[in-house]
């Protein structure tokens, strides 16, 4: 770890009693690329410190790019000066859902319900995997990625580029990214680690048409770069370009594009906040179906299928929480204010304070379970109908309806009798998630790893969706 902890001791002490700190050290190196030459390369770092002081029910937050302590002094005066003016807290009620103090251990962390009562908003009881509570699990940084020489990310672009086509333009970026991340507070919480990632992303284009992959890992030496331009190749094979598709039609929606799918209906869905307050479309029903019989989502920070992390921005433990289970509604992820709603202890899911994404608790790495069908079998069931490869960002238009606009993006095509025929033209879709998730025919066998910039990792396979939900316009 490169945060030095002496810096965070004493950054605690000039703030003083209810601290908390949440420090993240970000080293990223970059290769970019474009029309099959590389354009950029570059490397970043950044030092971010967010702290939360709350004392007698007041709380006050503020951020700094340094630990040096005039800055933390400077910061410290300023935070105090508006505790001393916020009016005095009302005392908390049972059913007030004020947050504990953020200095409280998450082993022991619990929290009121809002306004649901007991009976309607059962607790869920979480999983472990090894039935500790508040026990860290152990992320070994790759040493592929902390010690890797630039030479190994030009090689990289060079196999790729050198794999395709002489006719097809390749772009795309490489990043190796490093985070060191603390969680401290005053009562002498402290959880600390380090996560490695690497990652490419491979864009080829040939005769106005593109495809894409992208592959990541925690360890660079687990990433089958060999594999890309096969992958790639295969994508553009030269097919006609039909007029577009106007209707209801079956979609099979690729990996890619169901983790936009998967990502944005957790984020939307899945937060005990919005469950309890209403603002989820499965409030109030824990143990109700809410989707396919053939979902079955977990979310679950050991999982090394995914991006494994050990904490969350509050330094609770990453619980692994079943959300759906073959369609049923079982779990909510939380955090220590709505941690009554999971046995009372958060299941690991607090954001950070002044999260672009908002501050209710979200998942933050989602696998759904994969089906027992082949992608050929998956094509086949499909018979005529659209194949999606990517989805380009799901922007959430009313999150109570699941109603999300976005656009397809790289490889889409038109598929008769069960094979591709066709290039299908991009288009935009507008749809209620809920809807999809309830009309899945069929899952596929093979799952990939994937991410959004609001959720470390998501693990998916390939989803057949029934015609009705996804209407082309």
């Amino acid at each position: 770890m490169s945060i030095d902890q002496a810096q965070i001791e004493q950054a605690l002490k000039i703030f003083g009693e209810g601290t908390r700190l949440d420090v993240l050290g970000e080293n990223a190196d970059l290769l970019r690329f474009a029309e099959s030459e590389i354009t950029a390369q570059h490397s970043e770092r950044r030092l971010r410190v967010r702290v939360r002081i709350s004392r007698d029910g007041r709380a006050v937050a503020g951020s700094l790019e340094t630990l040096d302590p005039e800055a933390v002094r400077t910061l410290s005066n300023r935070l105090s000066a508006a505790l001393s003016e916020l009016p005095a807290a009302p005392t908390p009620t049972a059913a007030s859902g004020d947050a504990p103090s953020p200095t409280q251990h998450p082993a022991g962390a619990t929290s009121a319900t809002g306004s649901l009562s007991a009976a309607s908003a059962p607790a869920v009881t979480q999983e472990t995997n090894n039935g500790e509570q508040g026990s860290q699990p152990e992320i070994v940084p790759a040493s592929s990625v902390l010690e890797a020489d630039p030479a190994v990310r030009h090689q990289w672009f060079s196999t790729v580029r050198a794999g395709l086509d002489p006719s097809m333009k390749l772009g795309g970026a490489i990043r190796y990214d490093v985070l060191d991340r603390v969680v401290a507070d005053s009562t002498g919480l402290f959880r600390a680690e380090t996560l490695t990632k690497a990652s490419i992303q491979a864009i080829a284009k040939q005769d106005g048409q593109s495809a894409s992959v992208k592959l990541l890992h925690r360890d660079a030496d687990q990433i089958p770069v060999h594999e890309i331009p096969a992958r790639l190749r295969e994508a553009l094979t030269p097919l006609p370009v039909r007029e577009a598709h106007h209707g209801t039609c079956r979609v099979l929606l690729k990996p890619q594009a169901v983790n936009s799918l998967i990502a944005t209906y957790g984020y939307a869905v899945l937060g005990a906040n919005a469950y309890a307050t209403g603002r989820s479309a499965v409030s109030g029903r824990l143990g109700e179906k809410v989707a396919s019989d053939l979902i079955t989502l977990v979310d679950d920070g050991t999982d090394l299928d995914g991006l494994p992390s050990g904490f969350d921005a509050e330094g609770n433990v990453r619980r692994r929480t079943t959300l759906l289970d073959k369609g049923v509604l079982t779990g909510v992820v939380s955090d220590q204010r709505r941690a009554a709603l999971t046995g009372g202890v958060p299941t690991g899911h607090a954001v950070p304070d002044g999260w672009r994404f908002g501050g209710d608790p979200v998942p933050s790495h989602l696998l759904l379970a994969p089906g027992e069908a082949t992608e050929d079998e998956l094509l086949a069931e499909c018979g005529s109908g659209l194949v999606v490869n990517r989805l380009d960002y799901l922007r959430v238009l009313h999150p109570k309806e699941t109603l999300v606009t976005g656009t397809t993006r790289d490889a889409t095509y038109w598929a008769e009798d069960g094979k591709l025929v066709a290039w299908h033209p991009q288009l935009r879709f507008t749809f209620r998630m809920v809807d999809v998730m309830n009309a899945v025919l069929a899952v596929g066998a093979v799952r990939e790893r994937c991410d959004q910039t609001f959720m470390e990792s998501i693990v998916v396979p390939s989803l057949l969706i029934e015609a009705g939900p996804l209407v082309l316009p």
